[in-house]
């Protein structure tokens, strides 16, 4: 067979992963072509963000299983970043990707000394880390303290643009997500899950491929932080640096399935919709609602909805 016909075999499979992926932001961007109300495409916005930092925290997390409750502070870093940069006269793009490069330096500051931690030892200490940062932000004073920061706009207020853009890093963020999952750094990442040491000894480097995937997972966190900044327009520690963001980012992935490539989009959007639409009615009933979803969860189904489906596709087949 020659090596042209190869290569449209290994296409094929690639472009059927990616189909859904192409339809789905398709039929999100032509969502505001409905003319639906600010609101929902604020709503929408949201869950787009936490749909970035879901698949993100799902690459060291889901695929490679370590548990990190320290993402708040790549989220962020990225966002405080971001907003200063942009308020200091940066383009909005160039400040955005400034807050991804901050998270990643950040990613390697962390990860070089809690990658040497097994099990519960490395979750207690990003712990640990996202607390110590959260009071040194809480803080400083160039960045506002306690207080808070706010963005100096210099132009009016685009809706749109802040959608789309959130769209597009989602978007990228799926795409990453399949490519690690298919590749040989996501095999590596996955024999590391199973057993660190066996990987070891089939010729993975597990604390250098834990880094990596780390800083990547951190980048796109820190993205997600400065495209929200970019809408919120006013950050304060407590509200990007705050331990329940660090849960939010966990929980997500669990609600839709670990590992998958899926899942994690799935678990934001059923956290999105169900967080911002009970917190203005009931603000503290969504930490009861999710907590008792998560235990149920855990306890009937593991693999969360992506492998309820996979359980209701196999039986309807049997029955078929």
């Amino acid at each position: 067979m020659s090596e042209a016909a190869t290569d449209k075999g290994n296409l094929f499979p690639l472009l059927a992963k990616a189909a859904p992926l192409l339809l789905a932001v398709i039929a999100v961007a032509f969502i505001p072509a409905a003319h639906p109300s600010p609101n929902i495409i604020r709503l929408m916005f949201v869950t787009l963000v936490w749909v970035t930092t879901s698949v993100a925290w799902n690459l060291i997390g889901g695929f490679a299983g370590q548990v990190s409750f320290g993402f708040a502070v790549f989220y962020g870093l990225g966002a405080y970043t971001t907003a200063i940069t942009y308020s200091t006269g940066v383009d909005r793009f160039d400040s955005i990707l400034l807050g991804a490069c901050a998270a990643m330096l950040a990613s390697l500051l962390v990860g070089l000394p809690t990658f040497r931690l097994k099990g519960p030892y490395f979750a207690i200490a990003t712990i640990g880390v996202s607390e110590a940062v959260r009071v040194i932000m809480t803080n400083l004073g160039f960045t506002g303290g306690a207080s808070g920061y706010r963005i100096m706009e210099r132009g009016p207020f685009n809706q749109l643009l802040h959608y789309y853009i959130a769209l597009a890093l989602a978007a990228t963020a799926i795409a990453l997500s399949m490519l690690v999952r298919y590749s040989k750094f996501g095999l590596a990442l996955l024999a590391i899950r199973e057993d660190e040491e066996a990987a070891s000894d089939l010729g993975v480097n597990p604390f250098r491929t834990k880094l990596l995937a780390h800083a990547l997972a951190a980048a796109l966190t820190g993205a997600a932080g400065g495209v929200f900044v970019g809408y919120a327009a006013f950050i304060y520690p407590q509200g990007v640096f705050g331990f329940d963001i660090s849960v939010a980012i966990l929980l997500m992935p669990i609600i839709g399935g670990l590992g998958t490539v899926w899942g994690p989009p799935i678990g934001a959007a059923v956290y999105g919709f169900v967080h911002e639409e009970l917190i203005a009615s009931f603000p503290q009933f969504h930490l009861l609602l999710f907590g008792s979803l998560l235990i149920l969860i855990i306890l009937f189904e593991p693999a969360g909805v992506m492998g309820l489906a996979y359980k209701v596709v196999g039986l309807f087949r049997r029955r078929k």
